[in-house]
């Protein structure tokens, strides 16, 4: 009976494991290898923390760091995809995003300026899980259009 239980939890445990979206970790911003856009010219440092949490949600915490100095973001969404929550309120006002998993790893990601869809990023992790892209296209805040490649490695 305590073989069979013992089995049962190792088992429930293994597979709580793998089901972990791989983009649970903490990545830091390339910058030798990601393809910029002009705009960003002073980022010296980004960082996103991804951690899973109660009531199947995702939280990232992005820190960014250039020549002003450096700013923090906190978001979180269902696991499954939805609704991304700013608790704090580090979005500008009047954006939206939306966080669409398209299967674990990859993510879809549509940013909305007062209801008028503005930006999209897509995030993809390696096969080894070691690194993820992110394409970005969409438009500004100033309204240019931008487009980057940002890659990050998984510490």
């Amino acid at each position: 009976m305590i073989t069979a239980m013992t089995l049962a939890l190792t088992l429930f445990c293994a597979s709580a494991a793998m089901a972990a979206d791989p983009i649970i970790g903490t990545w830091k911003l390339d910058l030798s290898k990601s393809k910029l856009d002009p705009s960003e010219s002073s980022l010296k440092a980004q960082t996103e923390v991804y951690e899973e949490l109660a009531a199947a949600r995702i939280r990232m915490e992005l820190t960014r760091i250039n020549k002003e100095g450096a700013s923090t973001v906190s978001l979180s969404w269902p696991a499954d995809g939805g609704l991304v929550q700013d608790p704090e309120g580090g979005l500008p006002q009047g954006m939206t995003v939306v966080e669409i998993l398209l299967k674990p790893g990859e993510w879809y990601v549509t940013f909305l300026m007062n209801g008028k869809q503005i930006t999209t990023l897509h995030k993809s992790i390696s096969a080894d899980r070691k690194t993820m892209r992110q394409t970005v296209r969409g438009l500004d805040p100033q309204g240019r259009t931008i487009q980057q490649v940002q890659v990050l490695r998984r510490q």
